[in-house]
């Protein structure tokens, strides 16, 4: 590593069967710069096969390559969070540690720290569409009252997340807010693209709804097949007969169960085998166990 650290990463990972991860790990942690390139290019090989060495590839992109730290934080689900953001916490690494608070929960902390250090509306709104919290809008909407560009900002793009007239009715008289007039314009418009596109909706999915129950009338009004050799249930004769002295009107349900009119109680409206079988098998019978 001190003559070519390109050429001794390439050999160790082209040979790690022979010379093992684990054994180049422990040689290499007496200089964590070597460590890290090492890891740095093992990581990249073997995401996988490289999970123990997550929590150790923190501290290492954290002192080394900060640029690699964030991505690594969001790729990675194999690091202690607690421990990640200790470290970002003791090197002021806030953009690192707004998403370890956000991934371990902690989602009021991490926008503070967006809003008080980075005084970043436009991180902070993406972060609550990322979020999905409406606390987290209420706290967003309150830290900005007292500040016309924030203000500005909240109104040019949160509404289609949240109901503007919140943002509005908090402004206080007498506030000059940069482009409300612009900002109000594009509300307006906002508001109008949402009812031409539930307008759209509505139209297509009663179109939809129709051509389906034309589609399930068609169905129901279909011929069924009844075999000449089928047994009514009830009775169990056979369903048709030669001799029209004795030939009853038949009742076919979808489930395809065929009746003498005669054998079934008047105004049956359901197939009388399943839907005993529906009741067999309530939670508790032996038949549901059974299943």
């Amino acid at each position: 590593m001190d003559l070519d650290q390109e050429q001794a990463v390439k050999m160790l990972l082209d040979n790690n069967e022979t010379i093992s991860v684990e054994k180049v790990v422990q040689q290499l942690n007496k200089s964590q710069r070597y460590l890290y390139v090492y890891l740095d290019q093992l990581v990249h090989r073997d995401v996988q096969g490289t999970q123990k060495y997550h929590g150790q590839l923190v501290k290492l992109y954290a002192e080394f390559d900060r640029p690699k730290l964030l991505p690594f934080l969001r790729r990675s689900e194999f690091y202690p969070l607690q421990t990640a953001w200790e470290e970002c916490e003791a090197r002021d690494y806030v953009k690192e540690q707004v998403f370890l608070l956000g991934r371990m929960g902690n989602l009021t902390q991490a926008l503070k720290l967006i809003m008080e250090r980075l005084g970043d509306v436009n991180h902070a709104i993406l972060f609550c569409m990322e979020q999905a919290d409406e606390e987290l809008w209420e706290n967003l909407i309150d830290y900005a009252m007292n500040k016309p560009q924030f203000i500005t900002a909240l109104l040019q793009n949160v509404g289609a997340h949240i109901d503007p007239i919140k943002v509005i009715s908090r402004i206080q008289k007498g506030m000059e807010i940069p482009g409300l007039r612009d900002s109000l314009v594009k509300i307006l418009q906002d508001y109008n693209l949402q009812l031409s596109l539930r307008d759209g909706c509505r139209k297509i999915l009663v179109a939809d709804s129709f051509n389906l129950m034309e589609r399930l009338v068609k169905t129901q009004r279909r011929g069924v097949f009844v075999d000449g050799s089928q047994l009514c249930t009830v009775c169990n004769q056979r369903l048709t007969v030669n001799d029209l002295r004795y030939a009853s009107n038949l009742i076919v349900f979808h489930c395809r169960h065929a009746f003498h009119e005669d054998c079934l109680p008047a105004f049956v409206t359901n197939c009388i085998i399943c839907s005993s079988v529906k009741k067999d098998r309530r939670p508790g019978s032996r038949e549901h166990f059974l299943k």
